[in-house]
């Protein structure tokens, strides 16, 4: 029952029948209280389905009442955007990871959706097939139509992070999405900055609503003037543009904060081919802490969140959503994100 490197698999439908001496239609009719077997067979089956710890999976459950066994994501970005931002990356990674020990598989689908009619159309496709038995929504903005959409679909959803709305659909996440951005105006601060810029991403989406209001509150809070803030698509090109406008203004800023690590690094990479050199000349705050982050030169200050452990618990609660049990230690809310200080801040240039 071990596999070659020694872990413990989990035993099978095919274990229960070799060790009962009956065929696997047997036992599968066993199992889900089937006729078709004698009860000394049905006893047999169970007793040993017991001995190995046998449990059916989710997604064999999920099949036998009728559902597909999968969940759905839709990511509305265009393949060029979404592969430039390991963030998604890590998110698959935690989604598939819980998903798996479930036996749920996961349907993604990738497009850039122009209209709400489009995006609309594409979750009705998912629930009209009956591909899917429920979706994570992430990215979510103001008057986010998915919302309804899902709603009137019957199709159970799960929000990856805090809306900026409140909703009566279910969403996990930090309590205090724009965590870490205080932070990092702080630790700017007490660096002898003065004059800060914050290039963030689309004005409508949630997530960069709670960083700019984070970002703001903490700029007056320390008295430094915020001397420009470009918005952005989110990728490394848009980011070093945003770099390059900044510089070239009357008033450049001492520090920029960027709405995620990739536009950071090219922010960084735009100020080194203008002479400046990063900290010393122009200190760069990421978001997300992706795993390239530490190991540049100078390493990114950047602020963390647990992007994987985020998946997870979302791949879970939508599970939950789904009539599966957690198995984890109870629901837990994601921890705030937190300042990791590296190399790329350093003091105020003096001139």
């Amino acid at each position: 029952m071990d596999r070659d490197d020694g872990r413990a698999r989990r035993p099978t439908i095919s274990d229960i029948a070799a060790l009962a001496g009956v065929s696997k239609a047997s036992v599968s009719k066993s199992v889900n209280g089937q006729s078709g077997v004698s009860e000394s067979t049905r006893r047999r089956v169970l007793e040993v389905a017991e001995r190995l710890g046998w449990r059916p999976s989710a997604r064999a459950v999920a099949l036998t009442r009728g559902g597909s066994g999968a969940v759905g994501f839709l990511i509305n970005r265009s393949p060029d955007l979404l592969s430039s931002d390991p963030y998604f990356v890590d998110l698959l990674s935690g989604i598939e990871r819980a998903l798996t020990e479930q036996g749920y598989w996961l349907l993604l689908q990738i497009g850039h959706h122009a209209t709400e009619e489009s995006e609309r159309a594409a979750y009705a496709d998912l629930a009209g097939s009956q591909r899917v038995d429920g979706v994570f929504l992430t990215e979510t903005r103001l008057g986010d139509p998915r919302f309804d959409t899902v709603r009137a679909l019957g199709l159970p959803a799960v929000v990856v992070s805090k809306p900026w709305a409140r909703t009566d659909l279910p969403w996990v996440g930090s309590a205090n999405p724009g965590g870490g951005i205080e932070d990092a105006v702080l630790h700017l601060a007490r660096l002898g900055h003065r004059k800060v810029a914050y290039v963030t991403g689309p004005q409508d989406r949630s997530h960069v609503l709670y960083r700019t209001e984070a970002f703001l509150a903490a700029v007056a809070d320390h008295g430094l003037s915020v001397v420009g803030m470009p918005r952005t698509d989110f990728s490394p090109d848009a980011g070093a543009r945003a770099t390059l406008e900044l510089l070239d203004q009357r008033e450049r800023p001492s520090a920029i904060v960027y709405d995620n690590d990739v536009m950071a690094v090219a922010g960084s990479q735009a100020a080194s081919g203008r002479g400046l050199s990063t900290p010393h000349d122009l200190s760069v705050v990421g978001h997300d802490d992706i795993s390239m982050s530490r190991w540049l030169t100078p390493a990114l200050t950047t602020v963390r969140q647990d992007v994987i452990e985020l998946g997870q618990m979302c791949a879970r609660r939508l599970l939950l959503e789904l009539g599966v049990p957690d198995p984890g230690d109870g629901w837990q809310s994601l921890p705030d994100p937190t300042l990791v200080v590296r190399g790329s801040t350093g003091p105020a240039p003096t001139s």
